[in-house]
């Protein structure tokens, strides 16, 4: 059994500023999801961070890409979501 990111809506919102870090600006666009684990009787609302210029995920269920895991800078394991349509017979009924 595998983590199903489920999708309600298309709102996406917007976050800009100014990097504390960097002194640049920044903005990046985030959609609500939920993240239904095995064996965990409710969901948990996350924020999906969408590319530049993606458009948002439409309402349905879905798996997480192999393309998500990613080894970062450091030699850790990095997840960026990326999402795929869950196969039909792998479908949880939306509350």
């Amino acid at each position: 059994m595998s983590i199903m990111i489920e999708i309600t809506d298309t709102t996406v919102e917007n976050r800009s500023g100014t990097s504390g870090r960097t002194g640049k600006a920044y903005s990046m666009n985030e959609q609500t999801a939920w993240m239904h684990k095995p064996g965990q009787q409710y969901p948990e609302r996350i924020k999906i961070t969408l590319e530049q210029n993606q458009m948002p995920y439409q309402p349905g269920n879905y798996n997480l890409a192999p393309a998500s895991y990613r080894v970062d800078r450091f030699g850790g394991i990095e997840v960026r979501p990326i999402l795929i349509p869950r196969p039909a017979e792998q479908r949880v009924a939306s509350k």
